[in-house]
């Protein structure tokens, strides 16, 4: 299937047309998924920035349940993302922002499965704690964190550029 065959079937979906023809839905599409942004990148910077060495006192057990609010951010502009897609697919199938958007978000989210992955070898194996408290999280962990920061932020970037670049 071709692009534009996808944009044409996306252009001519009921979603499409109930996106277009109520004034209210992309500004409510706008502000959930801002909120989904703040949800999810909000919990991403605390985990992050904790598994990077700051706030060392704070055992990172202590962390992990805001990997669920970042899920549940994720899955909100996950939705409304979809939905500004079908809302306007020619314009967001060939823009370069948006292009590379996604790609940072498939990125992103591989580097959530490796961190992820890491994390549960690492607790299975033999965690380096005491107290309660890490005392060094591995070199490959605070890499994957630093890139986690940079992937969003790249996101958060190249969708703000999406109604500038053509």
């Amino acid at each position: 299937m071709q692009i534009q065959s996808i944009v044409q079937w996306m252009s001519e979906s009921n979603l499409n047309h109930y996106i277009i023809t109520h004034s209210y839905v992309w500004p409510t599409l706008e502000s959930l998924h801002f909120i989904g942004l703040c949800l999810l990148f909000g919990s991403l910077l605390f985990i992050d920035l904790r598994a990077l060495g700051l706030a060392r006192m704070i055992p990172f057990p202590a962390v992990e349940p805001f990997i669920l609010v970042s899920l549940i951010g994720f899955f909100i502009n996950l939705a409304t993302g979809v939905a500004f897609l079908f809302g306007d697919p020619s314009r967001y199938f060939i823009n370069p922002s948006f292009q590379l958007k996604m790609l940072c978000i498939i990125l992103a989210l591989l580097n959530a499965l490796y961190f992820s992955l890491r994390m549960k070898k690492r607790r299975n194996a033999d965690a380096i704690e005491q107290g309660g408290n890490e005392v060094v999280m591995p070199l490959d962990m605070k890499l994957a964190a630093g890139v986690s920061l940079a992937l969003w932020i790249a996101v958060i970037v190249f969708g703000r550029l999406i109604p500038y670049v053509e």
